[in-house]
């Protein structure tokens, strides 16, 4: 009777174990049949726990973002797509300068799925518009299933529908 308890018992756990982690990749869009393959994303899901926006990481969608117009405008735009989500804080803010690129850090809580985060973007002002580039670390610094690279593409889709209702002139 023991052998049958403890082999149900690890069923039960394994199967638990098989929720959780399909739960969380769901949860996170991970997105395996987009470039560059499900195995690459899987080992970046399970052994990264930070997203950045350069060419040396290894997922394509993750990448700065131009916003077009006016600096100051698509500054509040930018802002305006931080305030979308109203658990998120800014912890910093560097304040918009001609002479260095501006920062700002911004915490995002975590919940269930995963572990809170710490999102630094740096905006690059021109005469056309403002790039920007995100970098988001997990707090728990263990693999995060694409959490991070999660919330940065949320923050950008905010910003998009921020700029669509404020179109730049």
């Amino acid at each position: 009777m023991k052998p049958r308890f403890v082999g149900a018992l690890a069923g039960i756990i394994l199967l638990g174990a098989i929720v959780y982690f399909l739960g969380d990749l769901v949860a996170n869009n991970a997105s395996f049949f987009n470039r560059p393959g499900a195995w690459k994303r899987m080992s970046v899901y399970l052994s990264l726990h930070s997203a950045w926006t350069s060419p040396d990481y290894p997922l394509p969608e993750v990448s700065p973002r131009k916003y077009m117009g006016e600096p100051s405008r698509v500054r509040e735009d930018i802002l305006g797509g931080i305030a979308h989500f109203p658990a998120w804080r800014i912890e910093s803010d560097s304040g918009p300068s001609e002479n260095k690129p501006e920062t700002l850090l911004v915490r995002v809580p975590g919940n269930f799925w995963r572990a809170s985060e710490r999102l630094a973007l740096t905006l690059i002002s021109d005469k056309y518009g403002v790039t920007v580039r995100a970098r988001s670390d997990s707090d728990s610094h263990h693999a995060d299933f694409g959490a991070n690279r999660n919330t940065i593409l949320r923050l950008f889709h905010a910003i998009d529908n921020q700029i669509a209702i404020h179109p730049p002139a």
